[in-house]
């Protein structure tokens, strides 16, 4: 769901004018910080892309971090919908599961293109916003797709290389034109935010990037498409 949708979800109306407020300063957080990462954006840019007064976005939110914390908050449930989607996948190898996991990655970024950017941003200044991600948002997530690929090295499917390295490859690789649509734009006149060009980046990410760390014994496997 895009953050311009979640203003028409079916509870939406029910919603109290504050609560209502609440999230539009939310999703202009979300969007300001990862555009533009957490110190360039002030309090006053985001009360003015959420059209709200100062006072109003104090009321709500007693700093930026606070502010910070209740925008990236917005995301949790997305994760969750994404964990619960790759652990139904049971019944596969783990290298199969992998590559499911890999499109449902995919997918989410394109849903919430703030999640991938953030975590590169943070994920390169180390600090305190990382280890709150870490411990509130990504982490087990992260631990569970890592679990994936030490599973599916000890199978013989993944090639022996650092775990840690091959997890971390497949999820800049998953995000990359996501987070990079707008030099695709500038630089190319190609725009990958369409239903085609998304759909040719999913199997770009899961034919290439894990048959190439595939080993010889799965490459006629084929995945489960969940």
């Amino acid at each position: 769901m895009s953050l311009s949708n979640l203003a028409s979800a079916p509870d939406a109306h029910r919603r109290s004018k504050g609560e209502r407020t609440c999230d539009r300063i939310r999703e202009a957080a979300l969007d300001l910080f990862a555009r533009l990462g957490f110190e360039r954006v002030t309090m006053a840019d985001i009360a003015r892309e959420a059209e709200v007064s100062q006072p109003a976005l104090h009321y709500h939110f007693a700093d930026k971090d606070a502010l910070w914390r209740g925008a990236i908050g917005m995301l949790a449930a997305a994760i969750a919908e994404e964990e619960r989607l790759i652990s139904s996948a049971r019944d596969v190898s783990a290298f199969a599961a992998l590559q499911i996991a890999m499109r449902h990655f995919v997918r989410l970024s394109w849903r919430w293109p703030a999640l991938g950017r953030i975590v590169a941003l943070e994920g390169m200044a180390g600090g305190e916003r990382l280890d709150w991600l870490v411990e509130n948002l990504i982490g087990r997530r992260n631990r569970n797709l890592l679990t994936l690929v030490r599973t599916a090295i000890a199978d013989g499917d993944l090639k022996p290389f650092p775990p840690e390295q091959i997890l971390i490859l497949l999820q800049t690789g998953a995000a990359g034109a996501v987070n990079m649509a707008p030099l695709m734009r500038a630089n190319f006149n190609y725009d990958p935010d369409q239903e085609d060009a998304r759909a040719d980046w999913e199997d770009l990410i899961v034919e290439t990037l894990t048959a190439g760390l595939a080993t010889g014994r799965n490459r006629d496997n084929r995945e489960t498409n969940p």
